[in-house]
C-alpha cells in the first residue's frame, strides 16, 4: 500500500509545478498565447468496477505541452488516481471559441490518451494496467485580479476497463 510518503512526494512534485509557472517571466493569462503551457489540477469520482461496490477516487494530475493557436494545444502528461496507479497519457485540447482577445471565460473539449500502471507491491504489482481514453468538457475562467487562468471540468474517463465519471478544478499557465 502507498503510504503518507508517496502522497507527500506527489503534493511536492506538484506544488514544485505550481511555483516554477508562478515564477515565470509575467505574462497575462487573460488569452492562451502560442508556446509552452502547463496545467495542474485535481478530480474527483468514483469507480464503478464488475461486482464490486463503487469506489471514491481522487486524481490528481498535471499536463505540459504547447499552444500552437488560440483555439488547439497538443501535451502529455502524467496523473495518479489515490496513488494507487501512475498514468501517462497525451492531450488533445480545443477552445470552443477563438480566443484572440481577453476573454473572461470560455468552453473546451478535451480528450486524454494513455496507459496505467498500478503502484502496487507485493503479490499483485503490475497485473493491474491497462489503457486510458478520458473525454473532458470544460470552462475556463480568467481572474484578472490574480492573473490566473482555471478551470472546471466533467470527464466521462474509462481507466483500465473501468468507468470512472468525475468533475474537477484545474490551473493553467
Amino acid at each position: 500500500m502507498c503510504g503518507m510518503k508517496t502522497k507527500t512526494t506527489i503534493f511536492l512534485l506538484l506544488f514544485c509545478f505550481v511555483v516554477s509557472g508562478a515564477q515565470a517571466k509575467k505574462k497575462s493569462y487573460s488569452v492562451h498565447n502560442k508556446g509552452y503551457f502547463f496545467d495542474a489540477g485535481v478530480a474527483v469520482g468514483a469507480t464503478f468496477p464488475k461486482n464490486v461496490d463503487p469506489r471514491m477516487m481522487l486524481e490528481v494530475f498535471t499536463t505540459h505541452g504547447y499552444q500552437f493557436s488560440n483555439t488547439f494545444s497538443l501535451g502529455a502528461g502524467l496523473s495518479t488516481y489515490n496513488t494507487e496507479n501512475i498514468t501517462i497519457y497525451g492531450q488533445l485540447r480545443f477552445n470552443l471559441r477563438n480566443i484572440s482577445e481577453a476573454k473572461t471565460h470560455y468552453t473546451y473539449i478535451a480528450i486524454r490518451g494513455g496507459y496505467s500502471w498500478s503502484t502496487w507491491t507485493g503479490d499483485s504489482w503490475g497485473d493491474d494496467k491497462g489503457p486510458v481514453i478520458d473525454p473532458r468538457f470544460g470552462w475556463s475562467f480568467y481572474t484578472k485580479a490574480a492573473n490566473l487562468r482555471w478551470s472546471v471540468f466533467a470527464a466521462a474517463s474509462f481507466q483500465q476497463f473501468h468507468f470512472l465519471p468525475k468533475i474537477g478544478l484545474a490551473f493553467e499557465f
